[in-house]
């Protein structure tokens, strides 16, 4: 097995993290400024508890607020709820880039590779919430979606379940694509796990994920909105099929890393990386059904595993031009 390579010097660490944190703040603030706030998801309403539906169900970053506001901590920093959820985006940015670059470090032979591929991770995070114009919301579930995503396929790869289930909770109480999650541990964990074990490790989410649904929606029954879901997406999207605008939109997705994932994908032979990976065109079918498939943002939770593609993709490529086989050159599994 190649030796792994010695983790760089901490100055190199410090810089890298100063750059991170840069950029986070610099997205953090185009995040808020350069789109709009969606009026039945007034950052307000959703604090107050008053929003509409669907909107009010994400609850993880609201509830955080609220509570960090009863604890009068933004009086005590002179910040606004806007300045808060501002700050919070910009740490739920630089968690991003590092739950990234342990993902990768997974699989890639040393943390500097695995920095380097993470940073496309911080190249397409704009192409998901800054440039698009169509549907130009800011919510603030959406970058904390991705962060969720990124340690819970982490944390199925290192079979660390306790870290994995003290997250899926919050990570379904900030959306309801952790049903993803569960279909990333099924389609991973199987021939890794007894067959008792993984139904038990499913039926656990599934009870998980359908009973903060649940609660979420008797909660706020008395909320107005339409519901769990936009009932009437299906016929939106398909009465748009023939709007050339529609589809250049949709081509900006994760940057155009489409387009590599696209060609690497079929070079990709750790099985965990390829199953992963069909979840990501099932993505996009799920969100043509349920969403506005134009709308960029709806896509973030699959960030993840299309910067894992690509960076698999492109090693095991090189690997077998090279004529070296694709597991000597990652880390042993954990």
């Amino acid at each position: 097995m190649q030796a792994e390579a010695s983790p760089p010097a901490r100055p190199v660490q410090a810089a890298l993290f100063l750059a991170v944190a840069a950029y986070a703040a610099v997205f953090a603030h185009g995040h808020w400024e350069w789109n709009l706030v969606h009026p039945p998801a007034d950052l307000s309403l959703l604090v107050q508890f008053k929003a509409e539906t669907p909107y009010q169900y994400r609850l993880l970053v609201p509830l955080l607020i609220r509570g960090l506001e009863e604890l009068g901590l933004p009086a005590l920093l002179g910040l606004s709820l806007e300045a808060l959820a501002r700050w919070i985006d910009g740490l739920v940015v630089v968690g991003i880039f590092y739950a990234t670059r342990a993902l990768l470090g997974r699989f890639l032979a040393n943390r500097a590779a695995a920095g380097r591929w993470a940073l496309l991770a911080l190249w397409a995070l704009p192409f998901l919430y800054l440039l698009p114009r169509m549907w130009p919301y800011w919510y603030p579930s959406d970058t904390t979606a991705v962060l969720c995503m990124t340690l819970g396929v982490l944390w199925i790869r290192d079979q660390d379940w306790p870290k994995y289930y003290w997250l899926f909770p919050l990570a379904t109480l900030n959306r309801e694509s952790t049903s993803f999650l569960i279909a990333v541990f099924a389609l991973t964990q199987f021939g890794r796990l007894r067959l008792s074990a993984l139904a038990a490790h499913l039926a656990v989410q599934t009870a998980i994920w359908i009973t903060i649904k649940a609660l979420l929606q008797f909660t706020f029954i008395k909320n107005e909105g339409v519901g769990a879901y936009f009932a009437e997406a299906l016929s939106y999207n398909w009465s748009l099929r023939g709007e050339p605008e529609r589809w250049w939109t949709l081509s900006m997705v994760y940057g155009f890393l489409w387009i590599p994932l696209a060609w690497l994908s079929r070079h990709v032979r750790d099985p965990f990386v390829r199953r992963s990976l069909v979840l990501v065109p099932l993505f996009f079918v799920v969100s043509y059904v349920l969403a506005q498939f134009d709308e960029l943002r709806v896509y973030g939770e699959m960030l993840p595993l299309v910067v894992l593609g690509v960076a698999v993709g492109a090693r095991d490529r090189r690997a077998r031009r090279d004529g070296v086989g694709a597991r000597a050159t990652a880390p042993s599994a954990p």
